[in-house]
């Protein structure tokens, strides 16, 4: 990671370093974050919500009415806007997600977001101050961009700090029309939405085009955005906490609480952190549903075999000969995909080492996995984890249960046209 170095720029003079011990924090200010968040919460509610079957994201027929909930509702002129065009929606979707306050759990076919009791109680329990810096971490350490669809592998703190850098030695930034389009990409209209619902930056709009969606022409760092932003880049620094990746989601315990030491100073009122249920392993019999273009297999594992085991089951089903490099991937509970490789591979965890139970830490029954095999003729599987039995005596290993379709030559000639079985059945 990487920022331009300006010293003068970065350094906390008095003036701020005054207004960081005296800034009080409470549902209203700074920004309208915690009050916007709390709407978003209370508008899901108990029920939940159903949400879009790939990308789970709130249904487009709710997303009018959560503007209007905003504290400072934006005007679009789009005819069927997604939720990519509200981007203060898409920010606090971004917290609703990487706080582990909200999982999605397929129900049929359709897809349901819901709030998790337990978090939601931990969160309810915290003071605004507490409520306050848990969010800005949420953004700025797990706020992955991939949860929001996006390919890229950057967080909210990579991105968020190359733009604030861009504003230089002043404290405003006035946009011509081109220059808005390219902050779609980067850092993203969503980022600039949440500096401004998080007090950092105020940003002056005009009225959208038609066929335009949230349009602005000058944005303005707030003195407390330069003063906290200062101090972030300097805990940075000095504590090396740059260095936090996303694989330190897969530890046991959540870990909020990372600029604690250094903010508490300031801020006395920052007592307690977000605390995130517990996950254990989930025993049982998995059985999945295999797809292979139109063809499909049934196999049941025991919860203490691996996925490499999963793999070597799902290639005799095929009669494929297990003589390449495989990958599973997932889209986990907090939004991002995991990835289990090969033990022949380079990044950890492997599949060796990975245990068919350690899946339900990430997954609910209903969602999908996606297994590649062959990096070169890529073989494209999709696992979909129907149920978790209990354990069956019958079933003591890796089991195919049903079969449908013929499956097609692992090496095909080359002059030959090969067509997979496409008829389909259960």
């Amino acid at each position: 990671m990487f920022y331009p170095n300006n010293s003068e720029a970065n350094t906390i003079n008095p003036d701020e370093l005054q207004l960081l011990y005296k800034q009080q924090i409470s549902e209203s200010s700074p920004g309208s974050i915690l009050k916007d968040f709390q709407m978003l919460l209370d508008f899901i509610g108990t029920k939940g919500i159903e949400v879009s079957k790939t990308q789970n994201f709130l249904p487009m027929s709710c997303l009018a009415e959560l503007n209007s909930r905003l504290t400072h509702p934006i005007q679009v002129e789009l005819n069927r806007p997604q939720q990519k065009a509200y981007p203060h929606i898409h920010g606090l979707y971004l917290l609703l997600r990487a706080s582990t306050i909200s999982y999605v759990e397929p129900q049929g076919k359709k897809f349901f977001l819901y709030l998790e009791p337990n978090v939601l109680e931990s969160w309810n329990d915290l003071n605004p101050t507490e409520r306050y810096f848990n969010l800005l971490e949420t953004w700025w350490i797990w706020g992955n961009e991939e949860i929001l669809g996006e390919k890229g592998w950057r967080n909210g703190l990579d991105k968020c700090l190359m733009f604030w850098c861009e504003f230089g030695s002043s404290n405003s930034l006035i946009l011509k029309a081109e220059q808005q389009k390219w902050y779609s990409y980067s850092p993203g209209l969503y980022q600039i939405a949440l500096f401004s619902m998080f007090g950092l930056l105020e940003v002056e709009t005009t009225k959208p085009k038609k066929g335009q969606g949230w349009q602005f022409k000058k944005l303005n760092k707030t003195p407390w955005g330069n003063a906290l932003v200062k101090l972030i880049k300097k805990i940075i620094v000095e504590e090396s906490h740059s260095d936090i990746n996303q694989k330190d989601l897969e530890e046991e315990e959540y870990p909020f609480g990372i600029w604690q030491p250094q903010l508490q100073i300031f801020f006395p009122e920052w007592q307690n952190n977000l605390a995130i249920t517990a996950q254990y392993p989930q025993q049982g019999i998995y059985i999945f549903k295999v797809n292979l273009g139109k063809i499909w297999r049934r196999i049941a594992i025991p919860h203490d075999y691996s996925l490499y085991d999963l793999s070597s089951t799902i290639l005799e089903s095929v009669n494929f000969d297990d003589d390449h490099l495989h990958e599973f991937s997932y889209k986990s509970r907090f939004g991002w995909t995991g990835r289990v490789s090969h033990p022949s591979g380079c990044e950890p965890p492997f599949s060796n080492e990975y245990l068919i139970e350690d899946l339900s830490l990430y997954l609910k029954v209903g969602q999908t996995i996606n297994y590649l095999f062959d990096y070169g003729d890529s073989w494209q599987f999709k696992l979909h984890l129907e149920s978790i039995e209990p354990d069956n005596v019958e079933i003591k290993e890796p089991t195919i249960l049903n079969s449908y379709g013929t499956a097609p030559e692992q090496y095909p000639s080359w002059d030959e046209d090969e067509e997979w079985d496409d008829e389909d059945g259960e």
